[in-house]
């Protein structure tokens, strides 16, 4: 295992990657708080990589224009959220490789912080905070030998700098040198849901020796846009291929044991998705027919203005 960077020494140079697919404001947003981070503006530069449309190309350029640290755009045909982490890496020269999602403003701060629990001793990663809407004390982090994941989220608000088995890939960082030892992102992954390929880095670092470190004060706000349309949540193209990146991550980092996680989880998942349905056609049911007592109610006390008070 190659060891961390001197902890008493200058501080790194990091390179900060935001992989993106067509949303334009989002990504303005999210460059924007990049900006505005307490890291010193000559050790830090940004790249943003659009994986298949070309929505920063109409506003990566102007925000360039006045930036205060160096900022980059790479655009590479649809290829998977995996190639474009790895694209960034390439592309970028930063002693650290720290990635963000486009849908995220990071909070002042964010990258110091990052920077800090990287400088642990044995250090191979960092992440952080996702979810600061929904504080949890809890921290749980931990894999299975079947490859199931057991963890409390990404919205831990413990204090201090905290040992994990994985990081979240919204909001995560690497030194280039522990990435580059296991060959970054495994492009394997599908590009309709390119699910768990952070876990996989993670893994194959902490088989390499390295530690991996979560600090609840490199926070993001994390906005989930991809989840923002709920036919998101139903499209069986993604979901096909969430579920089989899940077992390809099984499968290749803990072989039968992890083939025979991924078939219980599908099973767990499909049995669940059956009750979630029963449930769903009820609430729809309740959509069509719920709003007429209301209305009836409503249409009797048109135009009469009157609330309730003093009426008992």
């Amino acid at each position: 295992m190659l060891a961390s960077a001197d902890t008493n020494g200058a501080l790194p140079r990091v390179s900060v990657i935001v992989p993106t697919r067509g949303r334009r404001e989002l990504l303005r947003n999210c460059v924007l708080s990049l900006l505005a981070q307490d890291y010193p503006k000559d050790h830090f530069d940004i790249l943003v990589v659009e994986d298949g449309t070309s929505e920063g190309e109409r506003i990566i350029p102007e925000i360039a224009a006045s930036s205060p640290v160096p900022l980059g755009y790479v655009r590479i045909p649809h290829s998977g959220l995996a190639v474009a982490r790895n694209i960034g890496a390439e592309r970028s020269g930063g002693e650290i490789v720290a990635y963000i999602d486009d849908d995220a403003l990071a909070v002042p701060g964010w990258l110091s912080r990052l920077v800090e629990a990287l400088r642990i001793d044995g250090a191979g990663g960092a992440g952080g905070r996702v979810s600061p809407d929904y504080p949890d004390d809890s921290l749980i982090s931990h894999v299975r030998a079947d490859g199931q994941i057991v963890s409390s989220g990404n919205s831990s608000s413990r204090a201090g700098i905290h040992e994990v088995a994985f990081v979240p890939g919204g909001n995560m960082a690497f030194w280039r040198r522990s990435l580059t030892e296991v060959r970054g992102f495994d492009g394997a992954y599908t590009k309709r849901g390119c699910w768990r390929e952070e876990t996989d880095v993670c893994v194959r670092l902490r088989a390499r020796g390295y530690r991996l470190f979560y600090t609840a004060e490199a926070e993001i706000a994390h906005r989930a846009a991809r989840w923002e349309n709920p036919l998101e949540r139903i499209n069986p193209s993604r979901i096909s291929g969430m579920i089989e990146d899940d077992a390809y991550f099984r499968a290749k980092n803990f072989g039968w044991a992890g083939v025979g996680g991924a078939l219980r989880n599908s099973f767990a998942e499909a049995i669940l998705r059956w009750k979630l349905s029963a449930v769903n056609f009820l609430l729809a049911f309740v959509h069509l027919t719920a709003w007429i007592p209301g209305a009836i109610r409503g249409l009797a006390k048109k135009d009469r203005h009157l609330g309730t008070l003093g009426t008992e």
